[in-house]
């Protein structure tokens, strides 16, 4: 319970420090709405990658993103298949731009929760997220591109990285 009280603390803290350095001049939407579908790895497992996410544009080049992922994953040498779910805050900052496609780095936070078939004991905690993500057809509401994620947390079994496709629609 502590680990959650924590979680909570920083992102309160950090969504108070990146909404008060907010440019009130964006000619973009403020919020989006993200869906991904992607391949995720943990060490020599994989699985498929069904994520959601909520985002919110502090200015032209940064936003921050709650995002909540499900992947069924499947363990080759356990014969076993199960469940890793994925609860995130993740900053996203634009590097590249061009009229139509962008480049985005992604750091963030990440509360990971394996099925107890795969970890008994410590089943879940705390994650580091870094990756980048392109968007295309920036002029239209919605939009799509590619992501990559690594989360790095020591209690996984293997690093865990998510690769696929994403679609968001700016609200």
């Amino acid at each position: 319970m502590k680990k959650v009280n924590y979680i909570i603390v920083l992102a309160f803290i950090l969504s108070i420090n990146l909404i008060s350095a907010q440019d009130e001049k964006t000619d973009t939407s403020k919020f989006t709405f993200r869906f991904g579908l992607s391949e995720q790895l943990v060490g020599k497992d994989f699985g498929e990658n069904f994520e959601v996410a909520l985002g919110y544009a502090i200015n032209n080049d940064m936003g921050i993103d709650l995002t909540l992922a499900n992947a069924t994953m499947r363990s080759k040498e356990l014969d076993i298949n199960y469940k890793l779910d994925k609860y995130a805050i993740q900053v996203t900052y634009d590097f590249g731009k061009s009229e139509n496609s962008k480049l985005e780095s992604i750091v963030g936070f990440s509360y990971i929760n394996f099925d107890e078939k795969i970890l008994e004991d410590d089943n879940n905690g705390l994650g580091i997220d870094i990756g980048v993500q392109t968007i295309f057809n920036l002029k239209s509401r919605f939009n799509y591109g590619l992501r990559i994620v690594s989360t790095y947390s020591s209690f996984s079994p293997g690093g865990i990285l998510n690769a696929g496709a994403i679609f968001t629609y700016k609200i």
